[in-house]
Order: structure tokens, then sequence, then C-alpha cells
């Protein structure tokens, strides 16, 4: 969760004053700070979905009051950041970033509202985007023994000079030349060496990449929130939602090491818990996701990624939607307690989707979309 003060946490659980806005940043990274058009809930919003092709999406509508913000908007290259907070009492104002993105629809709309004005409703995505569309056009190659990590920084170095990461390492090295063909997309390509390496890999709130595991609940015994049923309880609807689409519980790994002489190693890894809706010994039964790696070379390195890539698919099968009043800090690494009797939810979660409005009225609803591995 982005850090926030305690004042902020109980703030959001009562009625307050949300503030909201946006900065605009140039290319040359002059930025303009502007406000969001009110409106009624979801009028202007941040959507994050792991399961997106692009993680973060905004549709935000803004007022141009003397045409200086189109001119500024339709440089190329611009980025926006979308906060949204709370004003306290005193005046003093606490805000959370919702993302770094890059600008790919700019709708101008001149209805009259005002003389000269005009209402501007942008779209964007995080730098993955940009990064996705910035194809290779030759044959690309990562040398035999360049590190996975580096490698991925080298990719990534093509489209946006000096970025931030907060990255885990790796030892992992390739073992023969990696040639990706003309057209291929550079994202995807991050994507893969990420997997190797028993990580996702995406862009954070402050536009920094994200390399780590994915989140695995049953190790994560603190969440980040609570939403639990009584007073100050922020959570105003709940869904459950069991699915077996696409309802993996199993991975089957193949490392073939090409370019020395270890032989191929396998790692298969299933959800083993009794108490797991898919518990590959249960009724469930058994539905592997067949992966081929060429950058695992041991067996410890297939049997870490195996493991890895389950942790990120465990729990689709039994999912949450939480209509509540808006915690913009929350993202998707973070877990969080749900307790609800009467819909028998007591348990542990890992966000997998938000949709944050930025209306600046304090009863707009955001959507949480969860996912838990074990059910008790």
């Amino acid at each position: 969760m982005y850090p926030v003060s305690d004042r902020f946490l109980e703030e959001i659980q009562t009625s307050h004053h949300v503030y909201s806005f946006v900065d605009v940043v140039g290319p040359n990274l002059e930025t303009r700070r502007v406000e969001v058009v009110s409106g009624g809930s979801g009028t202007s919003s941040v959507t994050v979905d792991v399961t997106a092709q692009y993680l973060r999406y905004c549709s935000i509508t803004m007022t141009d009051s003397d045409g200086s913000l189109e001119d500024f908007l339709v440089q190329p290259g611009v980025e926006i950041i979308p906060f949204r907070g709370v004003m306290y009492s005193d005046g003093t104002i606490e805000a959370v970033p919702l993302g770094v993105l890059r600008l790919s629809t700019i709708d101008i709309q001149d209805n009259n509202n005002a003389p000269g004005a005009k209402d501007i409703t942008v779209e964007g995505y995080d730098r993955s985007r940009t990064v996705s569309r910035d194809s290779f056009t030759t044959p690309y190659t990562i040398p035999s023994g360049t590190n996975l990590l580096d490698a991925i920084k080298s990719i990534l170095e093509r489209t946006f000079d000096g970025l931030d990461y907060d990255a885990m390492g790796t030892s992992l090295t390739t073992t023969a030349p990696k040639i990706y063909d003309a057209q291929s997309d550079p994202w995807q390509a991050c994507q893969d060496l990420a997997q190797s390496m028993g990580c996702t890999i995406f862009f954070d709130v402050l536009g920094r990449v994200v390399i780590a595991p994915p989140t695995d609940i049953d190790a994560l015994p603190s969440p980040a929130f609570e939403y639990v049923e009584g007073t100050g309880c922020t959570m105003i609807y709940l869904e459950k939602k069991y699915s077996d689409d696409p309802g993996f519980n199993g991975v089957v790994l193949t490392g073939e090491s090409v370019g020395d002489d270890q032989p191929p190693v396998t790692s298969i890894q299933w959800d083993d818990e009794p108490t797991s809706f898919t518990y590959h010994n249960g009724p469930y039964g058994e539905v592997p996701y067949f992966v081929q790696d060429e950058n695992v070379k041991t067996q410890s390195d297939a049997d870490a990624a195996a493991s890895s890539i389950l942790k990120g698919m465990l729990g689709f099968s039994y999912q949450l939607t939480l209509t509540t009043l808006v915690n913009p800090a929350l993202d998707i690494t973070d877990v969080v307690y749900v307790k609800r009797d009467r819909a028998n939810v007591n348990a542990l979660y890992a966000i997998d989707g938000l949709v944050i409005p930025l209306s600046i009225v304090d009863t707009t609803s955001a959507t949480v979309t969860l996912r838990q591995k074990r059910v008790k």
C-alpha cells in the first residue's frame, strides 16, 4: 500500500473532503496541475487490472479554460499523474499518486459551458504500452552469459532513459544468444525474462519498474487494510464468484538450457493445500499449465520459477468483488482482510483489480477485485 498517515486512513472511513487533481508532464518535464471535472461516479477514473494487457488505464475529463491545456496535451510523449486524496479541516492536503500514464487519446468537447471553456477527456496507459509499441525493427540479440535482470533493463532502455527500478536480483544468465525477431513485442520479452526469474514485472504508481515474485497470500499474515463488517467498515457491497476458467492449479515447467551440456530439467508444482478450493488431490482435479523456459538451467531454478508462477495463478477460481468507500492508497501488490459473516467470508485476499474514481464527491465508491487461495 502506498505510504499514508494514520490520519488519512481514519479520514477516508468517514465523510471527508475529497481532493483530486492531475499533474500533466510535458516531454521537457514541464508540469501543469489541472483539476478533474466533477461529476457522477465513474466520470473520471483509474483502472488497475492484472489480467489486462496493460496494468493501468485511465479515462479523465479536465476543463480547458483558455485553450492552453489543449496545446500542452497534444505534445508527443505527454504523461499524466492522477492523484486522489483528502483535504483536512485545517486545509492541509494528503494525496496519493495513481500511476504515470502515457496519453493515448485526447477528446476535446466544446460544449459552451463557459465562454472559451472546453472539456477535454484523455485516455492513457502505463508505460508498458509504450514499451510494447516500440517493436524490435531488426532481430534483437541478448548475448550469451547476460544476467536476466540486465537483459530486461537493456530492452526497456530502448524506449525510456533513466527508469527507476524496484527489482529483485538474480544470478540467472542466458546460456546462449537469445534472439527476438523483428516486429516482436519488447514488453512481452521483458515479461518472459521476468517469469524465468520467478517474478512478475509492471510499472508502479510512481512509474518505477517493479520486478518481484507474485503476491503469496499465505506468506503475508499482516494485511495492508481490513474490510470488517461493523462500525467504520468501508465495504458497501460484496459479490462472490466461483469459476473454473482458466482454473490452473499446477505448473509443469521444462527448463531446456540451450548452449551447455546440462540435461533438461522439469519441475511440477501443484496446489497442495487441502483447504484450497483448487487442491489437486481433491474433487477439483488437476489442471496443469505448461511452460518451456530456456533460461532455467538447474532443478532449483526450475522449482523456484514454477512455484512462483503457480502463486500468481492460484485463487482466480474463487474471487470477491467489493464495492467500497475509496482507499486510493491500495494497489495490486497488497493483501487485505475481509470479514462478512452472512456471506461466509473471513480470510486474506490478494488485490487483482481496482477502479478508483476521481470524483470529488466523498460518497463515490471504488471497485476492488480480490482472489483467495484457501477456503476455510
